[in-house]
């Protein structure tokens, strides 16, 4: 039977005793539950059975921390005879959750974070936690909170491996310290991958723009003005063509068009001179177009013509922000937004070497 259920646990105090107590709560009628000890020969077993007798063994595996790029190595090391794997620990952040599925294996946190999936007998139960440790507070760079770690960010993903730290602050205007800090934290969640000089030689980018986005919000990491362009988009799309000064478009009017676009966002140095400039009136409801003050100068940083991820006129002039940016932000955009981002990274991906370039 598949079986879905989702909850939420924040109190970090649900330990492997529990855990067979909990899957029971949420298994259909007619399931059994039980946890064996472990033997000299084997390790504690989680025991499912369904109503028609048919069952299945999971190999526990406990460890009280986990390091998503050490994970292939402990999901692999705790199957034992070809037996489905499932890690427990006090907390099992995003980024090792994620890692987890795409392995195959099963997991629970003392937090409530729970994934049981089953081919024999079919069965699937999640159930949803906390996203932040509870504990673990101190500790390492944990966020990419912040214009510095913006930049480093874009440059990871805009430039071609190989590199190493000095090559990229040079390139991200960052200090080295900074960016060995972020390299560290990506590291850690598996993120980047290093050779033995410590050069960054591979980046998951699609992985990065989605862990950036937790920290990271269009609204709030920059400064937003609204107006109502009346006469519509395309005036608008007009009046930038022939604009002068420094700006970057992003948003659905930069991204992939799966929809004609309803809101209209760009990057500008000083929003209140652009918005008299463009004949622009500020409103707090039923605004068409975002002004942002950014929050760092990266986002006018190896712009492109909007045909990339368009493919509107190549005749427009207007000038897009990076796709890594736009994605990032339609990420954090409201309504299809993240739908848009999702089809611009796809689209990221099938032209990879058009936008992404060598140190």
């Amino acid at each position: 039977m598949f079986h879905t259920v989702r909850n939420m646990y924040n109190s970090g105090t649900l330990t492997l005793r529990d855990l067979a107590e909990e899957l029971s709560k949420r298994l259909p009628r007619g399931w059994s539950v039980q946890i064996t000890p472990a033997t000299s020969r084997r390790k504690k077993l989680l025991e499912l059975k369904a109503p028609n007798g048919v069952g299945a063994a999971v190999a526990i595996e406990e460890r009280k921390r986990v390091i998503p790029r050490e994970l292939p190595g402990i999901v692999k090391a705790a199957a034992e005879g070809g037996l489905p794997v499932l890690l427990f620990a006090p907390f099992l952040g995003p980024r090792s959750r994620e890692v987890l599925i795409d392995l195959g294996a099963n997991y629970a946190d003392a937090t409530g974070n729970m994934r049981v999936a089953l081919d024999r007998p079919t069965l699937f139960i999640e159930t949803q936690g906390a996203d932040r440790d509870p504990v673990r507070e101190a500790r390492p760079l944990k966020s990419l909170k912040g214009s510095a770690a913006g930049r480093v960010v874009r440059a990871l993903c805009d430039f071609l491996p190989p590199y190493g730290v000095r090559n990229l602050a040079e390139a991200s205007s960052t200090p080295l310290g900074t960016v060995s800090r972020v390299f560290g934290l990506l590291d850690r969640e598996a993120l980047v991958k290093r050779d033995d000089r410590k050069r960054i030689v591979e980046v998951e980018w699609q992985a990065l723009l989605r862990r950036w986005s937790r920290d990271y919000d269009l609204k709030t990491s920059n400064q937003l003005s609204s107006f109502l362009e009346p006469r519509g988009l395309n005036v608008l799309v007009e009046k930038l063509s022939r604009w002068s000064g420094r700006y970057a478009v992003t948003g659905s009017l930069a991204g992939p068009r799966i929809a004609a676009p309803r809101l209209a966002a760009f990057y500008i140095d000083d929003a209140s001179q652009a918005a008299d400039r463009l004949g622009l009136t500020p409103t707090d409801a039923g605004a068409n177009v975002w002004l942002l003050e950014p929050f760092d100068d990266v986002v006018f940083d190896r712009t492109q013509a909007p045909g990339f991820a368009a493919g509107n006129n190549p005749d427009t002039k207007l000038v897009c922000a990076a796709p890594s940016q736009v994605s990032a932000d339609l990420m954090t955009s409201p309504g299809r937004g993240p739908q848009e981002a999702e089809a611009l990274i796809d689209k990221m991906e099938e032209n990879e070497k058009g936008w992404r370039r060598g140190l």
